[in-house]
């Protein structure tokens, strides 16, 4: 006799629950830490300036180096959101939202994962997954490539008819985050993948019929492929991500980098986990999870950026094989898990939205709780050059400015009135050539003083305590006008009379 079900509707189901406590528990830690990137504040003021224009940014506005080229502003609805979210409730505002985006992507990982095995393995893969995402959580685009990567993800494993969602999701996600190019591969890799099966199981010979029964996934790829191009750039998106890939830019941007395996050590010990599981013998590993494998972990050792992806992706496969485990072991077999008790597959979601617009109401600059929440989602003066920005907001310096890379992006936001950078965040559209005299002024390398006066540059913000300043100091050309803890801001001293 079937045991009958007790049914508590008003009660969160694990994913539901699981999610809300993602939200809390970046709202309690992550706060400090998710406007430590640069990007986030050129993103908004590249919003706020659609806003204000009523039309897209097609060329840059922000920088004397590069000024007028043509830019492809590939994040803009994105960044338009993101203007918006700040001028109802600031930075705090911007932050809760992409809480809020993580949230629900780890809600839909557990979701899918609980699918494919029972809830404590699902809790301590997706778990697993949360903890390597906090090394890449910060309030940029990418978050979206998160939720929408993990979407795609589901409507693949889940199959038939549900695909015919992906097209759309696809043509929203290419306005979003160049990450749209991910749809793309995941549903590449699940076709491959059972293509490669058939063959497997069938013979070479069978391979007609391998690729006939792909078919439907095949043409929903073709109009995934299409609805790509529906973005003001067109097809121009396909390519554009890239173009951040070449060699100048992975080895002078941070987070595009090959992760250091001697400081990744969690990471590097979490690799030689899922190598060792999918080794081990009578497993069955379909090839769409061996493809995937290779895919991620190429991209996570490529590109430290990618290792919260990674993460996040191989859960499915790693979901399976300790299903496979548990029904070997004879533990039980529970695809998908089942209990006496009837939960609420909503409420928890709910319950974490609600939340989020608690605290939004209460970062809103008329809000008396501002203060608290200014607080708690913080601008961590680390990472960016807040007293100096003062400074220049107070005392204005005339001509153009050299800045740090990173700093490029809070400088475009906070200065007032504006006044353009050097560089910053926006890599693929200064090029090559910038980024190179870039590198070249900050390693003191030949030709330092030829770069500097072929951009007319006549004052330098930059790290107090760093060779490039001292070396500027160390001459006749340059004195020192600010320092703080930070950052110190350089003049250029008037040319001597004939």
């Amino acid at each position: 006799m079937t045991p009958q079900r007790r049914s508590l509707p008003l009660l969160p189901d694990i994913p539901g629950l699981y999610g809300c406590i993602v939200f809390v528990t970046l709202f309690i830690f992550d706060g400090g830490k998710v406007l430590q990137d640069g990007d986030t504040f050129w993103h908004i003021k590249a919003g706020m300036t659609m806003l204000d224009q009523g039309s897209l940014l097609t060329q840059d506005i922000f920088s004397h180096t590069v000024s007028g080229i043509p830019w492809t502003a590939h994040e803009w609805l994105a960044e338009v959101i993101m203007a918006g979210l700040h001028r109802m409730a600031g930075l705090q505002g911007v932050a809760l939202f992409y809480f809020l985006i993580a949230a629900l992507s780890f809600w839909l990982l557990f979701r899918l994962a609980r699918h494919l095995t029972n809830e404590w393995l699902a809790l301590l893969w997706v778990s697993m997954a949360f903890a390597f995402s906090m090394t890449h959580l910060l309030a940029r685009p990418h978050i979206f490539s998160w939720l929408f990567g993990v979407c795609t993800l589901a409507l693949l494993q889940h199959g038939g008819r549900r695909r015919l969602l992906l097209p759309p999701l696809i043509a929203l996600w290419a306005n979003l985050h160049g990450g749209f190019i991910l749809g793309l591969a995941l549903q590449a890799i699940f076709i491959g993948g059972a293509i490669l099966d058939t063959i497997s199981q069938q013979g070479l010979s069978q391979w007609r019929t391998a690729f006939k029964s792909q078919k439907f996934a095949l043409i929903i790829l073709l109009a995934s492929l299409v609805a790509s191009g529906l973005n003001p750039f067109g097809y121009h998106l396909l390519i554009f991500p890239f173009l951040v890939t070449k060699t100048v830019f992975t080895t002078g941007i941070g987070e595009w980098l090959a992760p250091d395996m001697q400081k990744e050590i969690f990471f590097r010990f979490y690799l030689l986990m899922v190598i060792f599981l999918v080794s081990l013998p009578r497993l069955q590993i379909n090839w769409t999870n061996r493809l995937l494998l290779i895919f991620w972990v190429n991209a996570s050792l490529a590109h430290g950026r990618y290792i919260s992806m990674a993460a996040v992706f191989l859960v499915p496969l790693l979901a399976q094989i300790g299903n496979q485990l548990l029904s070997k072991l004879s533990f039980g077999n529970k695809t998908p898990s089942t209990n006496n008790l009837h939960l609420s597959p909503y409420s928890g979601i709910i319950a974490t939205t609600g939340i989020f617009i608690l605290l939004f109401a209460a970062s809103n600059f008329q809000s008396p709780l501002r203060p608290f929440m200014t607080a708690i989602i913080s601008v961590n003066a680390e990472n960016h050059p807040i007293a100096a920005v003062k400074y220049l907001n107070s005392t204005p310096l005339p001509g153009k400015m050299f800045n740090k890379y990173g700093w490029g992006g809070y400088l475009i936001y906070a200065l007032e009135p504006s006044q353009s950078v050097f560089i910053d965040g926006r890599a693929d559209m200064y090029g090559e050539d910038l980024f190179e005299e870039y590198g070249k002024v900050v390693a003191i390398d030949k030709g330092i003083d030829t770069i500097l006066k072929k951009h007319e540059v006549n004052w330098v913000i930059y790290p107090h305590d760093t060779p490039l300043v001292r070396y500027l100091l160390a001459g006749n050309s340059w004195s020192q006008i600010y320092q703080d803890e930070e950052a110190s801001v350089l003049l250029r001293k008037p040319s001597p009379l004939p």
